[in-house]
């Protein structure tokens, strides 16, 4: 009995792999026999895929070849010509066994059998024995090999999905293989893996129920996650560095970042009110008369789960110390800043959702400085207050703020014509200041001699202007003394006064006097601070 017509293409396209591999190290061996270590490897992971295809017979041939190669790897059984040629026979069968596999029939079995049992002469079936990689010592060192083969088998799988996109069992059976690895113990501590089966599954599986066709997003994307899972298996194997850059790695980060815009883009939530005609007839839905909410309390309710979940993943953002993790906070920012907007578009309020968009910046640079921009935003919206009024007093004080600015950006052409260095020339001064000569120090031997020299006559000289000023001191009575903030423009005032010298400048037809360019900057920057 054999699986799914799909799943058999998914088989025969891995198993395939495998036979060829044990056959180049059957034509590689040395005088002393093949690389046992990767012979057990290969036909384990034939083994494996032969089960999971329902072709008992043909999963039972690999497990003569893996007996085979443990017992070379432990010295029990040694390399000889009759071997080789039983190893070469049975990969022959194999290979004929993955032609029939679609019409496998009681003869296969019985070829398969067969091969097995001559196998099993020279390496024999254990009576009784713990599976080298069930616990103990063993399972550590197993757990990368075996995180590798399930890789590369779920590469190919994904493969063969993108060319059979149409095959809703194929979609089973490779989601099927990516949620069991999910659920392995250890997944999550190899970062890439863990995301990359993350994304194959989120991909995939509106694919999975027939009803949606594949987008070209979705197919760059899981052809990216095929050949960098395919990286993951070579590094995996090889004990090597996991989260290493490479061609594949940025590929896969690339198709990820669009596939992640274009699946925000298909999850927009509408608000119901724009399904119908704004002409005040009566809809199809009515709203209740007596909901038990309100919409304000149901959108508070709202911000405060999204901007906790903000406030996790920025924590998480800032732990990042490597460019997986890295791409990884930028991609779980994006989302959780499209989520907060949805929620805000959803609800009507197009002022928090662009006071949310006004944060995007801060994600494609996760710095010390935009990570504090992001976590004060969560911490808004985590806590709105009372009615939401310490959120509405901020989005109050950015719009005031935004008021400032067209208004200082909107001064006339002929003002913003004038050169820059006119705002620099210095005022003529009221009154003349007489030069204070100082007298040139005696020379006297070394710089230290030198220097103090200079100080004693530059303070001798400050301290004969207490007896000859440069002008004759004016006494100022106290009850004239009044605040400084009364002679000062503020707020819309500035802003009046600024708009009368602006007229007057125009007024004039010629070029701005340095003296009122530099009032009306005043001007602005005091309405500003107000």
């Amino acid at each position: 009995m054999t699986g799914a017509p799909g799943f058999l293409d998914f088989f025969i396209l891995e198993a395939s792999e495998y036979v060829e591999q044990i056959d180049g190290l059957l034509l590689d061996a040395s005088p002393s026999g093949p690389d046992a270590d990767a012979m057990q490897r290969l036909a384990r992971a034939l083994r494996g895929t032969a089960t999971m295809a329902k072709i008992p017979s043909f999963a039972e041939l690999a497990a003569g070849i893996e007996r085979v190669g443990r017992a070379l790897q432990e010295g029990s059984l040694l390399w000889e010509p009759a071997l080789d040629g039983a190893l070469v026979a049975a990969i022959d069968d194999l290979k004929t066994l993955l032609r029939s596999a679609r019409g496998w029939s009681t003869t296969d079995d019985d070829r398969a059998n067969a091969r097995a049992a001559e196998l099993s002469r020279y390496a024999p079936r254990r009576a009784s024995s713990t599976p080298r990689d069930a616990g103990g010592a063993g399972s550590a060192s197993s757990a990368p090999t075996f995180l590798a083969t399930e890789a590369a088998n779920i590469a190919a799988g994904l493969e063969l999905l993108t060319t059979r996109s149409g095959d809703a069992e194929t979609v089973t059976n490779v989601l099927n293989r990516v949620r069991a690895l999910r659920g392995v113990a250890g997944v999550k501590e190899v970062v890439p893996l863990a995301d990359v089966l993350e994304a194959t599954e989120e991909a995939a599986r509106g694919l999975e129920s027939g009803g949606e066709q594949m987008s070209p997003e979705a197919r760059q994307l899981l052809e990216g996650a095929a050949a960098y899972l395919r990286t993951l298996s070579t590094a995996l194997r090889g004990g090597g560095d996991v989260a290493a850059a490479s061609p594949e790695r940025d590929a896969f980060f690339a198709a990820q970042d669009i596939w992640a815009n274009h699946a925000g883009e298909r999850e927009r939530v509408v608000p119901i009110a724009e399904l119908f005609y704004e002409d005040g007839a009566a809809g199809v839905v009515d709203r209740s008369q007596n909901p038990p909410t309100s919409a304000s309390d149901r959108f508070r309710l709202e911000l405060v789960s999204l901007g906790e979940h903000l406030r996790q993943v920025v924590d998480a953002a800032r732990r990042a110390n490597d460019p997986v993790s890295t791409h990884r906070a930028r991609r779980d920012l994006r989302g959780a800043l499209r989520a907060l907007q949805a929620a805000a578009a959803s609800f009507g309020e197009r002022e928090v959702a662009e006071f949310v968009a006004s944060h995007a910046a801060a994600v494609d640079e996760p710095d010390f400085r935009g990570l504090t921009s992001l976590d004060d935003l969560a911490s808004l919206l985590a806590d709105p207050g009372v009615g939401g009024e310490r959120l509405r007093t901020r989005l109050r004080e950015v719009a005031r703020d935004q008021d400032l600015t067209v208004a200082a950006d909107s001064r006339p052409a002929d003002l913003l014509g004038v050169e820059l260095t006119a705002r620099l020339t210095p005022l003529p001064s009221t009154r003349p200041v007489p030069p204070v000569p100082l007298p040139v120090p005696a020379p006297v031997n070394g710089a230290a001699g030198s220097a103090a020299s200079l100080i004693d006559s530059t303070i001798a000289t400050l301290d004969r202007l207490g007896s000859n000023p440069f002008s004759e001191p004016v006494p100022i009575p106290e009850d004239t003394v009044v605040p400084i903030e009364s002679v000062l423009y503020r707020g819309r005032a500035a802003l009046d006064r600024a708009v009368e010298i602006r007229d007057e400048i125009r007024r004039a037809g010629t070029q701005a006097d340095p003296v009122a360019l530099e009032e009306l900057f005043d001007l602005l920057e005091l309405a500003r601070a107000e």
